[in-house]
């Protein structure tokens, strides 16, 4: 990206100084123009590849669930039994067991991938522009190169809930006539505490669920655009430019989701997840800008920009999300200075 940047500058160094200017050419060659600018059509797709993976259905090992854990604790689980284990909902006390879920959320019919198309995206854009001769086949007409640095700020969201039949893997373990604690019970590793059976007696069952999702995509994505530009002028003060080239776009984007399924037995899977990534993204662009000089020096315009990016994706906690930017649509407006 330095190099490309260098050289543009290098060309319009050295350019300027044998650049042919007819009378209709401007007085002031060099053009700064600055202004908001909103983006049209960022999408955004979401993954659940959540794995549905409590830990192996045996004894004197580790095992996660959403709503607790039965772990291997300082004895070594002496007697087949562990006092490092925790719970979150009395309806995982059922007879002499206790019961724990992991619900593969995933498996919502629906669930597992999403769309978005975003809103109006919001930035702004400063572009220079240099005049740098006249074009032969069009009266009136000049041509030059032009850069310009933007910034817009992204915001995708993804709020969706969904209800029906969802895969839960469910683990059984031995009471062994232990009155247990009360819900929200927060066994250690050194303990004591009240001694659980370690050894699950596993079953995996359809049930119906109610799921809530909420997935965003937000950050900053800077532009960098080069390229040629080829201008008309209806009249003195009113013009048409037109003009295609390179976009280097720099991206921060943050990726968060966060999950809840709520299972028909009473039990609650909590899940979420955060993650940061930078990228340089990159794609060719077309505008073009309608102006009105109302004095020598400066006038505004209105504009319309296209641009296809290459995507960026990223992921977490077996959910992933990938912004395109394969077909943008941008909207100019601003106030222009001739020096």
């Amino acid at each position: 990206m330095n190099r490309i940047i260098l050289s543009t500058t290098l060309v319009l160094a050295a350019a300027a100084p044998f650049a042919a200017h007819g009378e209709d050419s401007p007085e002031n060659p060099n053009r700064l123009s600055f202004g908001p600018r909103f983006g049209l059509n960022f999408k955004g797709s979401f993954q659940n590849n959540a794995p549905l993976n409590p830990g192996p259905a045996t004894g004197n090992a580790n095992h996660t669930y959403t709503d607790g854990y039965v772990k291997v604790d300082s004895s070594g689980n002496a007697g087949g039994r562990t006092w490092n284990w925790g719970y979150q909902n009395p309806s995982q006390v059922v007879g002499d067991t206790m019961q724990f879920n992991t619900p593969k959320s995933g498996s919502f019919a629906g669930a597992a991938a999403s769309e978005v198309t975003g809103g109006p995206q919001y930035g702004g854009e400063l572009i220079y522009q240099r005049v740098l001769g006249d074009l032969p086949f069009l009266p009136s007409g000049r041509w030059g190169l032009e850069t310009a640095f933007g910034c817009t700020d992204l915001n995708l969201r993804d709020d969706r809930n969904a209800s029906g039949p969802v895969l839960v893997t469910t683990d059984a373990y031995q009471l062994n006539g232990v009155l247990p604690p009360g819900a929200g019970y927060h066994g250690t590793f050194q303990g004591p505490g009240t001694l659980l059976g370690d050894t699950p007696t596993r079953t995996t069952t359809s049930q119906m669920a109610a799921l809530s999702n909420h997935q965003k995509l937000s950050g900053h994505i800077f532009g960098i655009r080069l390229g040629p530009f080829a201008e008309w002028n209806f009249t003195r003060q009113l013009s048409l430019a037109a003009s295609v080239g390179l976009t280097l776009a720099p991206a921060c984007v943050d990726y968060d989701f966060s999950e809840t399924t709520l299972l028909a037995s009473g039990g609650k899977s909590l899940a979420s997840g955060h993650s940061s990534k930078t990228d340089l993204l990159y794609g060719p662009y077309v505008s073009a800008m309608l102006r009105y000089d109302f004095s020598e020096r400066w006038g505004v315009y209105v504009g319309a920009q296209f641009q296809s990016l290459t995507d960026l994706r990223q992921s977490t906690g077996g959910h992933s999300a990938t912004l395109d930017q394969g077909a943008t649509v941008y909207a100019t407006v601003g106030a222009s200075w001739r020096f």
